[in-house]
């Protein structure tokens, strides 16, 4: 028998909503709700991946969380509106190496031992918030902390005073997250309490038909997660923002910087310089992915691309569902994200152009031409290209430009005639 979960109220959240008109396009609409008491079945799921796993408001969680403990974390580790969180999504932990440098560029390091690449986000598991690890709750860092977090903005704590949120390509993401599935399933099977209701391992397509089966998925379905983050970017800048991955693999330096600025650590600053360096010394062994026989942005196109290739395979009841997911997309406020919702839903391939990664960090020059249409050197251009720039305004034409010249001359002229001819004042009077 199953008990019942009864889950602590939560402070304000903002919530995406799809609105269905008769014209059967959906509406972005944001609407701040306040949560109140939850009660929902706690009861283990093994379906379809073979895991067991608790379900929550859209939401799976591995079956050893401790679900209860969600709507006080705030509390329980003392947040407050000096510390960090970053917000990751699934797909990335498998083999995301860029977490030491972040977690000392947002001032509370973390030490580990040198070497080569870590095994992911696992090794830092004493920072991730919903781990709820008691002993490292009760030590405070002297400076700011630093936790990161899979849970989706619905579930965030609203406390914290920046919110760093990473994010790719979500053909990317999802179909990365099969491997998060295997390595919880192979650590339950080392364990001996696997459910043994499902194969041992899916294959990719199977993967991506169950994930657009499912009503849940790991931080909640992925397409409306990073549409939510980009609400919650555009309601709040100062204290949300968006980072591509990216762009930490092509422009670290770039990339670094914009995060830098946005946690409010000096350009000249020190910490700074040192993450860097780290952060270069890790790309040739990959930031995200080991790289092997290709380049690490390369495997971000191949692992779309594998996607789409077996998105065609699916029944097209299927390919509905995800049509209607990516739909949302092009009218986000982030621009990129809304650039990038366009070639989701013509099934192309994006690779952002250089200068995205400049204007994602807020260190962009905006680009003369390009609002008139007249750049030449299009996505390949030194200067940035981003819709929100405003069209400078036109240098007058010469005609124009000499008239307004012979114009001040006269009007100079004139001044002058007037002071020479003017009649004398009489005597012990002024004008």
């Amino acid at each position: 028998s199953s008990g019942i979960l009864r889950l602590k109220s939560c402070e304000a959240m903002v919530h995406l909503e799809e609105g269905r008109p008769h014209s059967g396009r959906g509406e972005l609409k944001l609407e701040k709700t306040q949560s109140d008491r939850l009660e929902v079945p706690e009861r283990l799921y093994c379906e379809p991946y073979g895991v067991p796993h608790k379900r929550l408001d859209g939401v799976i969680f591995p079956a050893w969380m401790n679900t209860d403990s969600l709507f006080d974390l705030a509390e329980r580790w003392q947040v407050n509106d000096k510390d960090v969180l970053l917000a990751l999504s699934p797909g990335l932990c498998p083999n995301i190496q860029v977490l030491e440098p972040i977690f000392a560029l947002a001032g509370d390091p973390i030490q580990l031992t040198p070497g080569g690449p870590v095994d992911g986000a696992c090794v830092f598991k004493r920072r991730m918030m919903e781990m709820a690890n008691e002993e490292e709750m009760q030590i405070r860092p002297a400076t700011n902390r630093c936790l990161f977090s899979l849970l989706p903005p619905w579930l965030v704590p609203q406390s914290f005073g920046k919110v760093a949120v990473f994010l790719a390509d979500p053909r990317y993401l999802i179909m990365r997250q099969k491997k998060l599935w295997d390595m919880f399933k192979r650590c339950i099977a080392e364990k001996g309490k696997g459910c043994g209701c499902a194969p041992a391992s899916l294959d990719e397509s199977d993967f991506l038909r169950a994930y657009l089966e499912q009503d849940c998925n790991l931080s909640g379905e992925e397409m409306q997660r990073l549409a939510r983050w980009a609400l919650e970017e555009s309601r709040q800048p100062d204290k949300v923002k968006i980072f591509f991955v990216e762009d930490f693999v092509a422009e670290p330096d770039m990339a670094l910087r914009g995060l830098a600025r946005f946690l409010g650590v000096p350009d000249d600053a020190e910490i700074l310089q040192q993450a860097i360096d780290k952060v270069e010394a890790m790309r040739p062994h990959g930031l995200f992915y080991p790289r092997q026989d290709m380049l690490e942005l390369q495997h971000f196109l191949t692992v779309a691309h594998d996607f789409e290739l077996r998105l065609r395979e699916l029944p097209e009841e299927l390919q509905c569902i995800w049509e209607e997911r990516v739909s949302l997309w092009p009218r986000l406020p982030n621009l990129r994200l809304a650039a990038l919702g366009q070639s989701l839903q013509s099934h192309r391939m994006w690779v952002a152009p250089q200068w995205w990664a400049a204007h994602s960090a807020g260190l962009c020059k905006p680009c003369s031409f390009a609002p008139r249409g007249i750049c030449r050197s299009g996505d390949n251009c030194d200067f940035c290209h981003a819709p929100s720039h405003r069209a400078p305004l036109r240098r007058p034409s010469k005609k124009e430009r000499m008239r307004r010249i012979r114009k001040s001359l006269r009007s100079k002229e004139v001044g002058e005639a007037t002071i020479r001819t003017r009649t004398p004042s009489p005597d012990g009077l002024s004008s």
